[in-house]
């Protein structure tokens, strides 16, 4: 029983992802050409560009332990 839910529940991530990604998409080239612009320590700024633009956040977070 697990299987068939988890399968399902995989399935509809995929499409989510891949009907939110080409709603967005831009000519490849200008990805290729230009770095991802990173915002570091202004998390309110990141996340009104972020919605500004309609893309999501990466927020990349780590610890010394």
């Amino acid at each position: 029983m697990r299987l068939p839910i988890s399968s399902l529940l995989v399935m509809g991530l995929v499409a989510c992802t891949a009907a939110r990604t080409s709603a967005v998409s831009e000519s490849p080239a200008a990805h290729a050409k230009a770095p991802l612009p990173f915002i570091e320590d202004d998390y309110s700024r990141a996340l009104s560009e972020a919605k500004s633009r309609g893309l999501p956040l990466f927020v990349d977070t780590w610890a010394p332990w």
